[in-house]
């Protein structure tokens, strides 16, 4: 679960607290206590959901994907699946458990945009494979990045 999602719950767990004691009203939590609940197990399942179909598309796609070199990644090879290797310069938007990484290699550099996390631990500097798509950047008509279904160490 993201760091919003946990925020979200912790808010509302407090005021779901304050109400009850302001009130007294026990009939209230009949209602409050699952939607609390809900707040928790809905994120996870999504998460756990989404994990799996990327789990799925990475092993479709594994044995069909050739390695590309980052700066042959352009406008010309959107739609196509990629595989890249390179070095995590920079990742954000990770507290949102969405990633997005700055993958560079010898002739390159790319983001490489998750829409959940990868199942081990990519830090800065870690070598990585990306497996994915490559994708228009909707802001900029010139620049493209790697929608991924896999981001994973390499020795």
């Amino acid at each position: 679960m993201s760091v919003l999602s946990w925020a979200v719950f912790i808010l509302c767990a407090v005021l779901v607290v304050v109400r009850y004691w302001a009130t007294g009203d026990s009939a209230f939590l009949l209602y409050a206590v699952p939607a609390l609940a809900l707040l928790v197990i809905i994120p996870v399942a999504l998460n756990r959901m989404s994990r799996r179909s990327f789990m799925e598309a990475s092993r479709d796609l594994d044995g069909k994907v050739r390695r590309a070199a980052i700066g042959t990644i352009g406008p010309s090879r959107i739609g196509e699946a990629v595989r890249i290797l390179g070095t995590v310069k920079k990742i954000s938007f990770k507290w949102l458990n969405r990633p997005h990484f700055q993958i560079e290699d010898d002739t390159g550099r790319i983001r490489v945009v998750m829409f959940t996390s990868p199942p081990e631990a990519v830090q800065v500097s870690d070598r990585v494979e990306a497996l994915g798509m490559v994708v228009k950047n909707v802001f900029s008509a010139n620049r493209t990045f790697v929608s991924a279904v896999s981001v994973k160490k390499i020795p």
